[in-house]
């Protein structure tokens, strides 16, 4: 037995190949999404649309992050009740507040 992959099986001709290949429909969208591709693959452009809201949203965090990490006047107040010793702690307030962050 002699196995040719050129030649066409021995009760098809080359013609009735050809007829069938020709019969082969593509499906309706198939155009438009060939032309879809081509038209990605022949000029392709980046393109960002950014809403208005994000818009405010990213000036409103650049304004928080503009703002200071550490609150001078509440670190002032609490310096000067250590220094005049009338700073005081509530132990139960921080051992709230440890057990709430474990």
């Amino acid at each position: 037995m002699n196995i040719n992959s050129n030649k066409p099986p021995e009760n098809q001709s080359q013609n009735r190949i050809a007829q069938n290949a020709q019969n082969v429909q593509k499906p309706s969208g198939a155009d438009a999404q060939d032309k879809a591709a081509e038209a990605k693959t022949t000029n392709p452009t980046d393109r960002v649309n950014i809403s208005d809201r994000s818009k405010e949203i990213a000036d409103i965090m650049s304004a928080v992050n503009q703002l200071p990490d550490v609150r001078t006047d509440k670190v002032q107040e609490i310096q000067k009740s250590v220094e005049a010793g009338t700073y005081t702690v509530d132990a139960s307030k921080v051992a709230d507040k440890i057990l709430k962050n474990i």
